[in-house]
């Protein structure tokens, strides 16, 4: 499996290097976001981050968990079905650069408005289930990409195409799989910075 996805993303690396510039782009643009921020947006967005905060739950909410791995595992799916398009490549960088926005913005913002505290609620919240959550998010934009690719060269035909079909629904599943889990993660990690800084 790990000589698979090896020989994978080395056959494909340049798909793989222009995701990560795309990631890391969202979030370079997102970081930047907070700076432009005008006086009423940032004191909206400061309100509405704080009533979050406030709702956040402190012990272990089923349905809190369930939510945040079904956004992963809806997100996952959605970039699959795009795969399945000749104009799905497109959509999917858009979406990896979405998400990196999101990432870099929320990173900034946090830390901006809640200083050493918004470090440590960063670090609990957002970056430790990101090492989990970005590879999966790329890779799972990896392989739409790849197949969507092949797709618009017209390079698969009958069994090539049921096999490379088949191998990209299953590697999909096992990304939405490991999607589901990430979200669980996420959820503990943000239940446990709620505890820690007493949110």
């Amino acid at each position: 499996m790990k000589k698979m996805l090896y020989d994978h993303i080395k056959q494909y690396w340049v798909i793989y290097l222009t995701l990560c510039c795309v990631f890391l782009a969202g979030g370079v643009f997102g970081a930047v976001g907070v700076g432009s921020l005008g006086m009423e947006k940032a004191k909206e967005l400061t309100g509405f981050f704080n009533s979050l905060l406030g709702e956040q739950p402190t012990a272990i909410d089923t349905s809190f968990l369930q939510q945040l791995a079904r956004d992963n595992f809806i997100m996952m799916a959605g970039i699959w079905v795009l795969g399945l398009t000749v104009i799905g490549a497109p959509l999917v960088y858009l979406i990896v650069f979405t998400r990196g926005f999101i990432f870099g913005f929320t990173v900034v913002f946090i830390i901006q408005l809640k200083k050493m505290m918004g470090l440590g609620l960063v670090l609990f919240t957002v970056l430790f289930p990101s090492l989990l959550a970005v590879p999966c998010l790329l890779l799972g934009a990896g392989l739409a990409t790849v197949f969507s690719f092949l797709l618009l060269q017209g390079r698969m035909r009958g069994d090539f195409l049921k096999n490379n079909f088949l191998h990209y629904c299953g590697m999909a599943l096992l990304i939405s799989i490991a999607a589901l889990a990430t979200g669980v993660i996420q959820g503990y990690f943000t239940i446990l910075g709620a505890r820690l800084f007493g949110l």
